[in-house]
């Protein structure tokens, strides 16, 4: 059913329903929908009816997303109440990009699953998009994801030019270049000890100080050496070669906090990307950086989101401590804004920051008020906050905004057109369109198949209730009656007459090559449905064709027992078209095409060992034999064994009924004691039929002589010398035949009986499929002596026997009780 009701909304979108005046409920589409169907009403016919009741395109769209989604419920809002169709369409966003919430290692996986997940909102959606909870029902806060990702990592640019204000350490490595009169270069690394040393100099202590500072240090203790330098007739130039590392300890809600080692150019957000994030209680307004044990900066990411504030990162030492502490106020807003998500906020932030963050109000929105829910711990609080007001309104944690949207929907000058018009959709009231027929012309006129003889005017009254009025819409068309003035919100519906007036399909079965239905046209023939059906199969009739036809009388006042009117035709000249009219179908018409009774596909029969010419044959007439197979094969060869002549043959379908109804019954009545095992039945679909084609040769058209049918293998054997003794003997064995020996004769050639032999069962398989049981059965060369095996007997257990002794001692101790008193009573 919800398959079918997801068709019907797909139906309805594309035949283009548009808003109308008034609404139904969600719930009430969906139950209108299922009655309809259920009614066996068509999806035109609920099309029409919904459209008639104002039903309007987003909210039939909001349906299909949610039957799309996997929802077999309205989407709900966190009060409660089904959300409207414009608003799901306005809040929804789109989802962030795989790549950009993708996890960088084990530890990054867990860094949003540390919080508890809320899942009541979530829930309350059954499977609607919630732009406040992912799929998994976590909470989507902003900024979360930021240090996750793989295309925003933070690294610093190891090839920008020495920026003088860098402070040297050690483990850096100085490029000190003099040029000029001197030329000279010293590639140096700053020692543990804060030192370089220079030849001839010695140790020169530059940590701690800037590129700037280096510089003028160098080049006053160079000027010693190279006296050029003071002169000016020598420059010097101080520059890094390869940097240090520092190792900085980043604490608090991350997803892996401890201690990095990182350029020495690395900031606070490469650290915090190098540590996986913040987690879903981690603050990114409040990053605290502790140097020398002090507090030394705090970085609020949000002033780099939202401005691109490249100084709000900033630039990290050795042993510097990054805390991330929990967030202090985390503010949920959702409805009509662009980017509805959680957000923290700082102390002091009002709802006007609120509303700035998530991008400003989208279009719909009711601009004049937000409401505000609130718990204190005990109940539930809502504030509905003016305009005027947002700057001045404090949030706290655990706040949730709603930005409702301006669904009045009033129009002082609308109209509309729907059905059979060239162009349906709404017009402006007013100028150029007063009336009916006015409006009719501005949507470019009525289609072909427009229903003339009565329109529907649907009519808003003063207290906005819905009235209907009947137009006569050829009669103003054609100018014998008045037109009518229209007003505004007027809906003008012009009905199709194929839609009112349904033509039923026609229906052909039986010899053609595609039988089914196919579409009513006027004047179709029974000739042209043929043809339209790929044309006739082999063997189909030409002489008797039956057309049924529905009994269908709208004037009737009386019952009648007639089912169907019955026409038999005949296609005289096949399919060629000889100019003079067919029997013309009307709607409903069922045409059945019969198989010629002349027509038989052809039989073939096998016949193959021992005769002239084996192969496959097909049978000249339903009553041929056996004996004219082999008389057409040209006889059995002289090594052929006409005795033990076999024939095979393929199970029809009326057989493979009886033994359905077989296997049925035997299947029902297990529990019977005279009931068969299911497993003894022989349900192949070839099975072997006992043949003596040796009389059937005798005495040809007799009892012997077997009729063939279509798939029947006659298989002639050569002729053999030996006999085959299987089953419960000592030595199953084969052995030479001799006429005449009986069955015990060829047992003791197998060793002879077995403790396990049913004796009396001993029985003789021949070579033509006949079997016949007792040590009297004939033997015949080729056949198979087969010796079954003796069901084993349940025995008593000494227990069993036990009670039956104990049983007969009762039993015969009450006998010579009874004896005894009727003696006494004689007496």
């Amino acid at each position: 059913m919800f398959k079918r009701i997801a068709i019907l909304l797909v139906v309805f979108l594309l035949a283009g329903v548009q808003d109308a005046l008034a609404q139904m409920s969600d719930t009430q589409v969906i139950e209108y929908i299922t009655q309809g169907v259920a009614a066996g009403k068509s999806e035109r016919q609920i099309g029409n009816e919904l459209l008639s009741r104002g039903v309007s395109t987003s909210q039939l769209q909001q349906l299909l997303r949610a039957y799309r989604n996997g929802s077999t419920t309205l989407p709900q809002n966190t009060s409660g109440t089904a959300v409207s169709a414009d608003r799901t369409v306005r809040t929804q966003t789109v989802a962030p990009d795989p790549a950009e919430t993708t996890d960088r290692s084990t530890a990054n996986s867990d860094s949003r699953r540390k919080g508890k997940p809320d899942k009541t909102r979530a829930a309350a959606f059954d499977g609607a998009f919630d732009p406040l909870y992912d799929a998994e029902g976590y909470k989507r806060i902003y900024g979360m994801d930021i240090f996750s990702s793989n295309r925003l990592s933070f690294e610093p640019n190891q090839n920008l030019a020495t920026p003088e204000d860098y402070v040297l350490g050690p483990g850096d490595e100085l490029i000190i270049d003099i040029w000029g009169a001197n030329e000279v270069t010293i590639k140096q690394k700053i020692s543990p000890e804060g030192t370089i040393t220079i030849t001839q100099i010695g140790p020169v202590s530059l940590s701690g100080l800037t590129i700037k500072e280096a510089k003028g240090k160098l080049k006053s203790v160079l000027s010693k050496t190279y006296s050029t330098l003071q002169g000016g007739s020598s420059k010097i130039a101080v520059t890094l070669g390869e940097v240090r590392t520092i190792m900085v300890n980043v604490l608090g809600e991350v997803a892996s906090p401890g201690t990095y080692r990182l350029s020495s150019f690395s900031t606070v957000f490469n650290a915090l990307y190098r540590a996986g994030g913040v987690t879903d209680i981690g603050s990114l307004r409040q990053v605290k950086i502790m140097r020398g044990g002090r507090d030394f900066a705090t970085v609020d990411v949000y002033e780099y989101i939202f401005h691109g504030r490249v100084d709000a990162d900033v630039a990290l030492k050795e042993g510097d401590v990054i805390n991330v502490p929990p967030y202090a106020s985390l503010i949920s807003i959702d409805g009509f804004v662009k980017r509805p998500m959680f957000y923290e906020l700082r102390a002091g932030e009002s709802l006007s920051d609120l509303i700035s963050y998530a991008g400003g109000f989208s279009d719909g929105a009711w601009p004049g008020e937000v409401q505000v829910e609130r718990n204190d711990g005990r109940t539930n609080h809502i504030y509905t906050v003016k305009s005027g007001k947002f700057s001045g309104f404090g949030l706290q944690d655990g706040d949730a905004a709603y930005v409702s949207g301006s669904e009045v929907g009033l129009y002082t000058n609308r109209i509309e057109v729907r059905g059979a018009v060239y162009r349906p959709g709404r017009f402006e009231l007013g100028g150029d369109i007063q009336t009916v027929k006015q409006l009719v012309e501005h949507a470019g006129g009525l289609l072909p198949d427009a229903f003339l003889g009565r329109a529907q005017l649907m009519r808003e009254k003063e207290d906005r209730s819905m009235e209907m009025l009947s137009v006569p819409l050829k009669g103003i068309l054609e100018g014998n009656v008045e037109d009518i003035l229209l007003r505004k919100n007027d809906v003008l519906i012009v009905s199709n007459i194929n839609t009112i007036e349904p033509k039923g399909d026609f229906t052909i079965t039986g010899a053609v090559v595609n039988p089914g239905n196919y579409q009513y046209a006027e004047h179709t023939t029974v000739e042209d449905l043929i043809l339209q059906a790929g044309g006739l199969q082999e063997g189909a009739s030409l002489a008797k064709v039956d057309i049924s036809r529905r009994i269908d009388n709208p004037s009737s006042t009386s019952a009648s027992d007639t089912l169907a009117e019955v026409f038999s035709i005949e296609i005289k000249d096949g399919l060629f078209d000889n100019g003079a009219r067919g029997f013309e179908l009307k709607p409903h018409d069922v045409v059945s095409v019969h198989k010629s009774p002349t027509y038989v596909a052809q039989r073939n029969v096998t016949i193959s060992g021992e005769v002239t010419f084996p192969g496959q044959y097909t049978l000249t007439n339903t009553n041929e034999r056996v004996s004219e197979l082999v008389r057409r094969a040209g006889g059995a060869t002289p090594n052929g064994n006409v005795r033990g002549a076999m024939l095979k043959r393929r199970v029809n379908q009326y057989e493979q009924n009886v033994r359905g109804a077989m296997s049925k019954l035997v299947t029902q009545s297990t529990s019977s004691k005279d009931s068969l095992d299911v497993s003894k039945l022989n349900l192949d679909e070839v099975s072997t039929v006992g043949l003596e084609l040796d009389k059937a040769l005798a005495h040809p058209g007799s009892d012997y002589d077997m009729v063939l049918r279509d798939g029947d293998e006659l298989i002639i054997p050569e002729m053999t010398t030996t006999v085959t003794i299987q089953g419960e003997v000592l030595y199953p064995n084969t052995v030479h035949f001799i006429s005449g020996k009986p069955v015990s004769y060829y047992v003791r050639q197998a060793g002879g009986f077995t403790n396990q032999a049913r004796r009396a069962k001993t029985y003789v398989v021949y070579m033509n499929g006949t079997a016949a049981v007792g040590s009297g059965a004939k033997v015949e060369p080729g056949c198979e002596i087969i010796v079954p095996t003796r069901a084993e007997r349940n025995k008593l257990t000494s227990a069993e026997w036990l009670a039956i002794g104990t049983t007969t001692a009762s039993i015969t101790t009450m006998v010579a009780t009874i004896v005894s008193l009727f003696i006494k009573n004689n007496k």
